[in-house]
């Protein structure tokens, strides 16, 4: 008997996949089907999945994780709302309406946060790392009760799920865009894109520094890069005032033409820095392309990172030795905007 209940929902679960109403699927429920979200500065991210299917008083109900704090059981109706549906009493509550021209402010249930959505009618391309997507579907968020925590809006694609989410936090509001999708048959990945760091070390003995440049590249693949001479990187170090005290380039002769290079997995290079003799200084280094851009610094001894870096999007490690880290992903640049971070 469980066997035949098992099928039956399989059997109801695979006709839902495929659903006769004709609407638009913003949240596409069939097992299996995941999401993976990451943030292009920080790294940190999340995992939504869908799960195996159930039948509650005559409806099928997927398993989804990662989509609010809680493992919810859902349902997409025929006016494109994403249901929840409580176990012990049966009833449905509104988790996300993708109905449009919208009705106004619905309540967003299933977050610990609470709050309300509105779904926006004007349609939106969507730019992130896994691919453009063209008209695609925001809904903007309201009320959250947690002052430094909850969703300020999403985006959703037709047939793919959600693309882009916008939380709020205390430092301002974190981005986190699809990098990663399985829908269906269907596999979904971010364009080629790495992490740029650099370590500085000192070697008393020897009396220089010794700095290390790293470039790691994601899952998506190879990285393509293109450099306007046989020069990859640069390096430099800089007083407190912005005087520069010592060049890597100083003294070397490179070739001028363009070349294209591909890095996979983790690229590395390591640079001899003579002591510097001023007592604050910064050492900053980065990949000579022009498209996407690399790039971070290191503060030397008795600079104090948190007073004088105006870097956005960097993560900084104050115990010796000194670390910055300035993740890149496709064009989008961390610090400053330009092409080196300022002091």
């Amino acid at each position: 008997m469980r066997f035949m209940r098992a099928m039956t929902v399989l059997a109801a679960a695979v006709l839902w996949a495929a659903p006769s109403f004709g609407a638009a699927v913003f949240f596409p429920l069939q097992t299996g089907n995941e999401w993976v979200y990451r943030n292009a500065r920080w790294g940190d991210g999340f995992h939504v999945r869908v799960g195996l299917p159930v039948m509650i008083n005559g409806r099928v109900y997927h398993a989804l994780d990662g989509y609010t704090e809680k493992r919810l059981l859902v349902r997409v109706d025929e006016r494109g709302q994403l249901l929840a549906v409580n176990e012990e009493t049966g009833r449905e509550e509104l988790v996300t309406s993708f109905e449009t021209p919208g009705g106004g402010w619905w309540p967003a249930n299933g977050r610990i946060c609470g709050g309300e959505g509105e779904t926006q009618e004007r349609r939106e391309e969507h730019d992130g790392p896994a691919g453009p997507f063209r008209e695609v579907l925001s809904i903007r968020y309201r009320g959250l009760s947690c002052a430094d925590y909850g969703a300020e809006s999403e985006q959703f694609a037709e047939n793919i799920g959600m693309v882009r989410r916008v939380n709020q936090t205390l430092l301002g509001p974190r981005v986190h865009d699809l990098v990663y999708a399985r829908v269906g048959r269907s596999v979904i990945e971010a364009r080629p894109h790495g992490r740029f760091t650099l370590v500085v070390e000192p070697d008393v003995e020897q009396g220089f520094l010794r700095a290390t440049l790293r470039l790691q590249t994601g899952p998506a693949g190879p990285l393509r890069l293109e450099f306007p001479s046989s020069q990859v990187y640069e390096v430099l170090v800089k007083d407190a005032a912005g005087a520069v005290l010592w060049r890597y380039s100083d003294g070397l002769v490179f070739l001028p033409a363009v070349h294209p290079r591909e890095f996979a997995g983790e690229w590395s290079a390591e640079v001899r820095i003579p002591q510097p003799s001023a007592e604050r200084f910064t050492v900053q280094a980065w990949m000579t392309t022009s498209e996407p851009s690399f790039a971070a610094m290191v503060p030397g001894v008795g600079l104090e990172p948190t007073r004088h870096l105006r870097g956005k999007g960097v993560r900084v490690n104050t115990t010796s030795p000194g670390f910055i880290e300035a993740p890149i992903r496709g064009a989008d640049y961390v610090i400053d905007g330009g092409t080196m971070p300022t002091i």
